[in-house]
């Protein structure tokens, strides 16, 4: 009786080492856009053997660019599912759905929801700048006061796209057409304004629209831009961050958000994903040649193209005080512009961030990551 016991014992121990070993590790549903400004996740995704060499921290692929498994070493550490969502206002929509516990975006449009009051915060600085005004060829203008006067004395109304309302191109450029006296709208029954502002939807259908003459202008992030460019069926001529009034100089674009409750459950994993991302980004700024070929390949483009397209950009996730001061600054052009209307209204700075950040499992993963490529000096 009792060798069956122990048999019978011993079996059960076998199926949950078995079966409940390989399940033990947290899932981490991560959401994407699919473009150059979130390219750390392209790396990481990518060049998993090369990282386990160089940092230690990787991921193995199970799926490719859908199921990938966290090692640090040889510990597995989380698995990760990747999802492709649209820009603007859809990924922390998803997010605030359930859909996601980790989302890569527009750091606008996660500040709107926070202020809305949905279950997310910033958890950690990504990206800065890489927003361009793109024009028709034919419009004679090569920079931003060109394209001003252009819009000055051309007759009637200027059609300019962008992908969402609350995305970053948008908002920068509403702040500069108002700084320069130029009056817009969304409006297509309001003839009177110099500028309609056309939502196509998402920043894929730009170059569609520009090709087609629906518009002949728009504000967006690259590589779109740079992509437009290398066909030749439009001009970038300005970097939106240089625009006036000047308050937007190497702005945050994108950011990482984390569902509060999913970081609450799972804060070494998440930390331990930051920190893999972390030092994807120090890649990034290191081996840019190998950079372009990893998120070409990721994401369909030429390396060409994407080494044009992020050379208009930062990769960074310190959260220092130039980010901190760019998201204040973002903060108060929000509420000027009548985004901000809920929970934020009327914060201090110091309440603004304590709402709207949760950098305490980034410390962790800056710490971690910090060692890993000091390890290489």
């Amino acid at each position: 009786m009792r060798s069956l016991v122990t048999l019978l014992g011993l079996a059960a121990l076998v199926l949950v080492i078995g079966c409940g070993g390989q399940s033990e590790v947290p899932v981490l549903r991560v959401g994407h856009v699919g473009h150059d400004h979130h390219s750390a996740l392209y790396v990481a995704g990518n060049a998993g053997e090369e990282f386990k060499e160089l940092y230690g921290i990787w991921l193995k692929e199970i799926r490719p660019r859908e199921l990938y498994e966290l090692y640090d070493g040889t510990k597995r550490v989380a698995e990760v599912e990747l999802y492709k969502a649209g820009g603007g206002s859809e990924m922390p929509t998803m997010m605030s759905q359930g859909a996601f516990d980790i989302g890569f975006g527009g750091v606008a449009a996660i500040e709107f929801f926070v202020d809305k009051g949905s279950p997310l915060r910033m958890i950690a600085p990504l990206h800065s700048k890489g927003d361009m005004l793109v024009v028709n060829p034919g419009v004679p203008a090569g920079n931003w006061p060109e394209f001003i006067n252009w819009l000055k004395a051309r007759p009637g109304q200027v059609n300019v796209g962008y992908k969402s309302p609350v995305a970053v191109a948008l908002l920068i450029f509403q702040r500069a057409l108002d700084h320069e006296g130029i009056s817009y709208t969304g409006d297509k029954g309001n003839a009177s304004a110099k500028v309609l502002l056309v939502n196509v939807k998402e920043e894929a259908n730009l170059n569609a629209a520009l090709q087609s003459g629906q518009i002949l202008a728009y504000v967006s992030n690259n590589p779109w831009c740079a992509i437009a460019e290398s066909k030749g069926f439009g001009r970038a001529i300005a970097e939106l961050h240089n625009l006036p009034p000047g308050v937007f100089e190497d702005h945050p674009c994108c950011g990482i958000a984390g569902n509060d409750s999913a970081v609450a459950r799972h804060p070494e994993a998440v930390a331990k994903l930051l920190e893999l991302f972390a030092v994807a980004s120090h890649y990034i700024a290191t081996e840019p040649e190998k950079t372009a070929e990893l998120v070409g390949q990721w994401l369909g483009i030429s390396p060409e193209v994407i080494l044009a397209s992020m050379a208009t950009s930062g990769y960074s996730m310190e959260p220092d005080a130039a980010f901190r001061d760019g998201m204040w600054v973002w903060y108060e052009e929000m509420v000027g512009l009548g985004r901000i209307t809920d929970k934020l209204k009327g914060v201090s700075r110091a309440e603004f961030e304590a709402l709207s950040y949760n950098f305490g499992p980034l410390e962790k993963a800056l710490a971690g990551a910090a060692k890993r490529i000091n390890k290489q000096k």
